[in-house]
């Protein structure tokens, strides 16, 4: 017999208890302060040696000393996608502040959020909390993210529980309540965009479920369905308005789906490969995943796939004692169903409230098995059973395309398996398997703490110290400080989007030259996966890889390059870095700075981001282009490739090349009032040539810019001259005051009603205090 401490009832058997355990007993009673520490735990454990100094930079996110606060995304400049605008605004905002710590703190900070997050929406003791959330933050679809550097995607990924949680009350909460599940996934949205759809699965399957179960009207649940969709459509559009009114930077056809596809073990195949948590496409460079250190690994999936089934079948074949359900019913003979939150009748006659469903096993474990089912089947994309529907989709719904890399849906998978684990690991808790108590608490680490941690042994200590910080070469301050501010742009090569680095022991990471200087910076987007070479449509760049290809037989590559606003060129010394020897040979390029890391020449051909051309030249692409700077020159020429048609409001450009005036205007003619707008002064009637580079939407008193042989804009001005706009701006400039001006109404209103719910429960407890008096 035990009191109610839990000492033994029999006299002087139980020893004296340690004072601090007494003190800390009060906080191991509240089920998110222990789930806290231990994802705190668990996240120094991982990133323990990024803290060491310099910046952590990963395959897909290199966050150098100059990341911009306006990046050309936030102004719908890359192809109209402004999707990820909030999660990097907040990024270079931290930037000056945390230095290279803002590169890690994040990583820390997911895991502590993931393993509260799970463990709350699995609910129970603190066995069922830890070991979901432990799960939940530490398996092989992390592991794969975290080395390639998705921290958007994986702070989404923490997140998650936490709005399936307020998306399950929201629906039989009162009408003020049912904007939380919209304002959760424009949030979670703004962070990746692929949780338009992910996210959008849960509240489908909430819906789905609040059809099927008893205690909420059908009409009720469709409407607040509908208005989710709504109201988060409303929140998007920043997202959806620019989307049609201009070009997108990458190709999103059956290129990019087999490019992006999901990958098969080579001994188990896809689907097992896909129940384990893998399958993430690129295999290589690197990561050494679990997988490949643990040879047994089947073995502890197996054993982890044991315990999910068991919650399973304890939740739903067991669970039918739990208490049932009830809505929110303002015709309660007993009025204490108000509230506006879930309720929940015992059968004692109890109600009480609670903010999960995990109090609700049943139902809750339907919901899980939905999403973990449809998760599951649309992480294989267009392969297995329901390979022609993903593939359907994929080519005719809109917006689905974002979804060419289908492994992110995993994400619902090890959402449901780790609740399903943690239920597991609580039923195996309360069981006395023993007659020792120690043995039973060690049992039941084994299973909850022991075996998820063993199942992906390999992320801690940065990755196994695949991933570790880098201090950038002194070079780079030092070059960015000889180049200074302006209006010219820097070209960084070897033109790779992936390169290793000396710096970085030679890992691969993300280009960062785009990051690392105070200039805007035309760095390399070409993906070079497999047997693709670039995705990216830009004409731009297929105009500088075509030069590249030709350097060892140029003399004028400043010429070449200054339509496109490079001023300064810089060559790091890395990769096929010697290939680019090249630029030295350059009559037009003059070395300012010769480091072991870099070097960094001056474009003496730069001429400012515009001119007024004496005539508009149709040459046969790059390569007569390059003829006619060695035969007759650039100077004072805007240069169309032969069989491009041009706006027809512009004049005939074969006509056109037959007009010259004397010579260039004296004047600066272009002059950039911000990156979607250029002032160009009055003057003669010709064609201007701006370093922008070319996509659709720049246009000038509705005549539309054409593209120049250099992939730049190229537009024909009258003698009043005019002012050259993006016009998809005005779009997302909309969009953005409708999507935040939405969002903060929401969020006041919510706000505003959680605290008049919360002063109507204070008032109601004082009057039954006083009752009871």
């Amino acid at each position: 017999m035990t009191d109610d401490r839990g000492n033994s009832g029999v006299e002087g058997s139980d020893p004296a208890r340690p004072q601090l355990i007494d003190r800390l007993r009060p906080y191991t009673r509240k089920p998110d302060v222990v789930t806290l520490l231990v994802g705190l735990a668990i996240g120094l454990a991982v990133c323990g040696p990024l803290m060491g100094g310099g910046r952590v930079f990963f395959l897909d996110w290199s966050i150098g000393a100059h990341f911009p606060v306006v990046s050309v995304g936030s102004l719908g400049l890359d192809g109209g996608l402004t999707s990820g605008v909030a999660a990097s605004y907040i990024v270079a905002v931290l930037n000056p502040i945390l230095g290279g710590s803002v590169t890690w703190i994040p990583i820390l900070l997911f895991f502590p959020i993931a393993v509260v997050g799970a463990g709350r929406l699995a609910g129970g003791s603190n066995w069922t909390r830890v070991s979901a959330g432990l799960f939940y933050a530490v398996n092989p679809f992390v592991f794969s993210r975290l080395f390639v550097g998705h921290i958007p995607l994986l702070i989404g990924y923490a997140l998650l529980p936490f709005a399936t949680i307020a998306t399950i009350t929201s629906v039989a909460s009162r009408f003020r309540r049912w904007p939380v599940p919209s304002l959760w996934w424009a949030g979670l949205t703004a962070l990746s965009p692929h949780f338009a759809w992910i996210f959008g699965l849960i509240i489908l399957g909430v819906f789905l479920f609040a059809l099927w179960k008893r205690g909420v009207q059908r009409r009720r649940a469709a409407c607040w369905f509908g208005l989710s969709v709504g109201l988060f459509a409303l929140m998007s559009t920043y997202i959806l308005l620019p989307h049609g009114s201009t070009s997108l930077p990458t190709q999103v056809g059956r290129v990019s789906l087999d490019l992006y596809r999901t990958s098969g073990d080579p001994h188990l195949g896809l689907f097992i490969n896909v129940l384990a948590l893998y399958g993430f496409w690129r295999m290589g460079p690197g990561p050494e995943l679990p997988k490949d250190v643990i040879s047994g690994w089947p073995f502890l999936m197996v054993a982890i796939l044991l315990v999910i089934g068991a919650g399973v079948w304890l939740a739903v074949r067991r669970g039918t004692h739990r208490p049932e359900l009830l809505a929110e019913n303002s015709s309660s003979e007993n009025g204490r169903l108000k509230s506006g939150v879930v309720q929940f009748q015992s059968r004692q006659g109890k109600v009480h409230e609670s903010l999960a469903l995990s109090e609700y096993k049943p139902y809750l474990a339907l919901l899980l098995i939905f999403i973990g089912f449809v998760g599951f089947f649309l992480a294989l994309g267009d392969q297995g059973p329901t390979g022609w529907l993903f593939l359907w989709a994929y080519d005719h719904v809109t917006f689905f395309a974002l979804m060419r890399e289908p492994q992110k849906f995993v994400m619902l998978l090890a959402l449901s398996y780790a609740v399903f684990f943690g239920w597991g690991v609580g039923h195996l808790a309360q069981l006395k398997l023993s007659f020792s108590r120690i043995r039973n608490l060690a049992m039941v680490t084994v299973v909850g703490v022991a075996l998820p941690l063993g199942y992906s042994a390999n992320i801690f200590d940065g990755l196994s110290g695949q991933i570790a910080p880098s201090s950038v070469p002194v070079s780079y301050q030092q070059a960015d400080r000889l180049m200074g501010m302006g209006a010219g742009t820097v070209l960084y090569v070897p033109w790779h989007l992936y390169m290793s680095y000396p710096f970085t022991n030679n890992r691969v990471v993300a280009n960062i030259g785009a990051s690392e200087f105070r200039r805007t910076v035309i760095s390399g987007d070409n993906v070079e996966s497999g047997d693709v070479e670039s995705q990216s449509t830009s004409p731009r760049s297929t105009y500088l890889q075509q030069l590249f290809s030709d350097g060892p037989h140029l003399r004028e590559f400043g010429a070449l390059v200054a339509p496109l606003g490079v001023q300064y060129v810089v060559l790091a010394k890395t990769v096929d870095w010697v290939s680019y020897s090249w630029l030295g040979n350059q009559d037009d390029l003059t070395m300012i700075l010769n480091t072991s890391s870099l070097e960094v020449w001056r474009n003496d051909d730069y001429a400012g981001v515009g001119w007024r051309a004496t005539k508009l030249t149709p040459v046969s692409g790059v390569g007569g282009l390059v003829i006619l700077s060695k035969i007759d020159g650039l100077a004072g020429r805007a240069l169309i490739t032969k069989g491009t048609v041009a706006n027809s409001l512009n004049p005939d450009p074969q006509h056109s090349t037959q007009e010259a005036t004397g010579s260039p205007p004296s004047s600066p003619s272009v002059i950039e009032l911000s990156p979607v707008a250029y002032r160009i002064s009055s003057g003669t009637s010709s064609w201007v040539t701006v370093d922008v580079p070319y996509q659709r939407g720049w246009s000038l008193d509705g005549r539309a810019a054409t593209e120049s042989a250099e992939g730049t804009l190229l537009i024909h001005v009258g003698p009043r001259g005019g002012e050259l706009q993006f016009t998809p701006w005005s779009l997302v400039r909309l969009g953005y005051i409708l999507s935040t001006s939405t969002f903060l109404v929401l969020l006041g209103i919510v706000l505003c009603g959680g605290q008049v719910d919360r002063r109507r429960r204070a008032s109601a407890g004082e009057k039954s205090k006083f009752r009871g008096k």
